[in-house]
């Protein structure tokens, strides 16, 4: 990337951005079809967990941007994401889920809001990389280091429909036996890594394989709960 970036890769960035909204449309469509209208409660249960989750990591980012470098900052984030969020997910469902509508609203939730925020901080970024000031710097060299202004915004697209599947899914596997948080919680933690590592030099591979791990984990719960 150049000491500025150029509109077109901020607009590529917006496009990005947008492509992320299918993905909880299309889901949204599909779980009314089979479950019927929203259950308002459980939704906003699901949101607040991964908010909460994310809440959670923040102090791990804070020193991690301080003691390592970008490349070992998003290493240790990317770890602690699985212990942060599948154990207040676990939580979550045990307090507020009692019934497979539940449960589908909870994993709709969680995973929708986690697109709506990623959406919306990609949307301000753009909006600053084309300044040359220290913050607008620091955001170029983030998005130079997550390879995102070379990545096609179809990709980020796949990614999010995989990331819903798989959020529904550890959701149900943990509403058919909380103690499968024993297999989501690492799990969690490698998906997240997997795409840390190699979702710049190996994109198909990697979104293949992220599309594998959601369609398994929703596959499984629906299995475990039918």
């Amino acid at each position: 990337m150049t000491d500025v970036a150029t509109p077109r890769q901020a607009n590529r960035i917006r496009l990005s951005a947008l492509l992320l909204i299918p993905a909880p449309i299309v889901a949204l469509a599909i779980i009314i079809a089979v479950a019927g209208a929203p259950t308002l409660w459980p939704l906003l249960i699901g949101a607040a967990g991964w908010l909460v989750a994310l809440v959670l990591r923040q102090p791990v980012a804070l020193i991690a941007s301080k003691k390592f470098s970008q490349e070992g900052a998003a290493k240790l984030v990317g770890w602690c994401s699985g212990p942060a969020e599948e154990i207040v997910r676990v939580v979550l469902v045990l307090l507020a889920v009692h019934t497979l509508q539940d449960a589908t609203w909870f994993g709709y939730g969680w995973a929708t809001v986690e697109v709506l925020i990623v959406a919306v901080n990609m949307l301000a970024l753009a909006s600053i990389i084309t300044k040359d000031d220290p913050k607008s710097r620091e955001a170029r060299e983030l998005l130079e280091a997550q390879g995102m202004p070379n990545t096609s915004p179809v990709w980020g697209m796949v990614e999010r429909f995989s990331a819903v599947a798989l959020h529904m899914g550890f959701t149900f596997l943990l509403f058919a036996n909380p103690w499968l948080v024993l297999v989501t919680l690492p799990a969690h933690s490698v998906v997240n890594m997997l795409a840390v590592k190699f979702g710049r030099t190996h994109i198909v591979a990697t979104e293949i394989c992220l599309a594998v791990a959601g369609a398994v984990s929703l596959t499984a719960g629906l299995l475990l709960l039918a």
